[in-house]
């Protein structure tokens, strides 16, 4: 397998998303590669050169080498439309931090009486950073943090967050992921 850590590789971005579900949608389209993981977070990252072609595509079948493109329109959900904003950089260390700090306390609660699912999508949902810009707050869920590292995303930069409407986002070196629209299911 290649290395994930290198920009525009398309085989580890679906290999990543794959891991978190073998059916999760991946969408190519205009030298993007999109995917609507799981945990209600869309990843995006610039697609490799003579990469996949655009339309719609099943992750596990991007990694067997048995891809097979549908309509890009049979996508359902909106992307975050330009400009995406900076409101706000944290250290890449903070980040990681959060992440495995989430990752120990998850852990140490596993078996006590709450249901593990329960106890993961409330993680997953707590506002792990408020980032004030302009005189709004925008929250930063715990999903994206998860996501970010889960991608492989996270390198040495510092991690921005971003806005585009009334989404929030998080880009790092190697990629960018943004909070589920409300508006649409991803699915």
């Amino acid at each position: 397998m290649t290395d994930p850590t290198t920009a525009g590789d398309d085989e580890a971005f679906a290999a990543r998303a794959a891991r978190l579900d073998p059916d999760t949608p991946v969408l190519a389209q205009g030298g993007r590669l999109w995917a609507a993981l799981p945990i209600g977070v869309l990843a995006v990252r610039d697609a490799g050169e003579g990469g996949l072609a655009d339309g719609l595509y099943r992750a596990g079948d991007l990694v067997s080498g048995e891809a097979a493109a549908r309509p890009a329109a049979e996508w359902r959900g909106r992307l975050p439309k330009q400009p995406w904003t900076t409101v706000e950089s944290v250290p890449a260390a903070d980040i990681a931090d959060i992440d495995r700090k989430a990752a120990q306390a998850l852990r140490e609660r596993r078996g006590q009486g709450v249901g593990d699912r329960r106890l993961r999508d409330a993680m997953l949902e707590h506002v792990t950073l408020r980032v004030e810009h302009d005189g709004r707050i925008y929250p930063v869920e715990f999903r994206l943090v998860a996501a970010l590292c889960r991608m492989g995303f996270l390198g040495d930069d510092p991690v921005r967050v971003l806005k585009a409407g009334r989404r929030v986002g998080l880009a790092a070196t190697y990629g960018t992921v943004w909070d589920r629209d409300r508006g649409l299911p991803m699915l």
